[in-house]
């Protein structure tokens, strides 16, 4: 089984990650879409219960938004 706070947080760290790395602000948005639908498989292929599994996709939604919005303000008047 998954360990729910590991994949989020390995999530977030990867996206920073590659804007500390100077990621383009199309592979930043790329790469967030990529990994949110990542992390939503591991999160349907494991074996929380159904309303445990769409606690985490609700939050990892939330988590998506957040990190959209760091990347629209890392890029913000550079695109």
């Amino acid at each position: 089984m998954i360990d729910y706070l590991n994949l989020k947080n390995s999530y977030i760290a990867a996206i920073q990650m590659g804007l500390i790395l100077n990621a383009g602000y199309e592979d930043a948005k790329r790469g967030n879409d990529l990994l949110h639908k990542f992390c939503e498989k591991c999160i349907d292929n494991s074996n929380y219960s159904e309303q445990d599994k769409q606690n985490m996709k609700r939050d990892l939604e939330l988590v998506k938004e957040a990190l959209s919005q760091e990347i629209e303000l890392r890029f913000l008047g550079v695109q």
